[in-house]
């Protein structure tokens, strides 16, 4: 897929962020219930993907919306989580078809409406390549056929969206509260790179980094009242 994922959010995001750690706690993996006939491998369709964090989400207070809009000229499929505090999370997918009708349109948009959730929610949709993200960009059957992955896959990594946060807070900090943090996240997660970071380290790590953000605050103003 071409174009970039943009993502945004409100002004606080502790409450979300909390309810979400706790959905994420409770969500069981989306079943893999279709194949891709070109590459013989398996993977979850949207309804799976839905089932899979629907609930959660709800008994947490958070809600999905999906919605087209055009941003900057393109058309885009954008999803929101929203908490019940008001506080929400917003990911910009641009829909790229081989054909700019109904049907190319709706093809790009299943592929984004499942790869833009299981993003931001943290589900693992498909084992390789899928057959809704292959039509959403015109590409036809491949000579070969990869391999289905070992059921003991590697653990889960934080998600775009997730990283963008995180980045989000840490660009708003200076250099000796990123060395502390740096120092921190090697000593606890054995790596400085949020990319590297594991799924449930994020409400842990993002409360760092907030707390963080608060104390350089406190110490700016101590400063500025002496």
């Amino acid at each position: 897929m071409e174009g970039n994922v943009k993502t945004s959010h409100s002004l606080e995001i502790k409450d979300f962020v909390s309810a979400l750690a706790k959905a994420q706690g409770v969500m069981k993996p989306a079943v893999f219930n279709k194949v891709n006939p070109h590459f013989k491998t398996r993977y979850a369709d949207f309804t799976s993907c839905m089932d899979a964090c629907r609930q959660p989400l709800s008994d947490n207070g958070i809600a999905v919306m999906q919605y087209c809009e055009t941003i900057e000229g393109k058309l885009n499929l954008v999803t929101m989580l929203a908490h019940v505090s008001g506080q929400w999370v917003k990911s910009e997918f641009p829909l790229i078809a081989s054909k700019m009708d109904s049907q190319g349109i709706g093809s790009a948009m299943t592929y984004a409406k499942r790869y833009n959730l299981c993003g931001m929610v943290g589900i693992v949709a498909d084992e390789d390549v899928d057959d809704d993200g292959e039509a959403s960009v015109g590409r036809g059957k491949q000579t070969e056929t990869s391999k289905p992955k070992e059921s003991n896959a590697p653990t889960q990594k934080i998600n775009t969206s997730q990283i963008g946060m995180i980045k989000n807070l840490k660009g708003k900090l200076d250099e000796e509260c990123i060395k502390k943090i740096n120092k921190w996240l090697l000593s606890t997660y054995k790596t400085e790179n949020i990319e590297d970071l594991p799924q449930e380290s994020f409400a842990k790590v993002f409360s760092a980094f907030e707390n963080a953000l608060k104390f350089m605050a406190q110490q700016q103003v101590e400063v500025a009242n002496v």
